[in-house]
């Protein structure tokens, strides 16, 4: 019974230190809420407009940027 008690006080300190799922690199932010689910700032603009927010980077953002890898253009195959 005490091993299933400290495992249960370990699992959930792991968890409560586990970052949000929403990581991106530009937060929106207003007088009610935060969102830090932009990985631009064309985006995070776009949302905040409108509603008296702003953006700023996410400091919070893994490996300083969040964005998705841009991918390479495919080469047009010789034939």
């Amino acid at each position: 019974m005490r091993g299933l008690a400290v495992a249960t006080v370990i699992g959930g300190l792991s968890v409560a230190s586990t970052p949000a799922a929403a990581q991106g690199a530009w937060c929106s932010e207003d007088m009610i809420s935060r969102n830090c689910g932009f990985y631009t700032l064309a985006q995070c603009q776009a949302h905040a407009s409108g509603l008296g927010g702003y953006c700023s980077p996410n400091p919070f953002a893994p490996g300083g940027s969040a964005a998705p890898a841009k991918q390479h253009p495919r080469r047009a195959r010789s034939r």
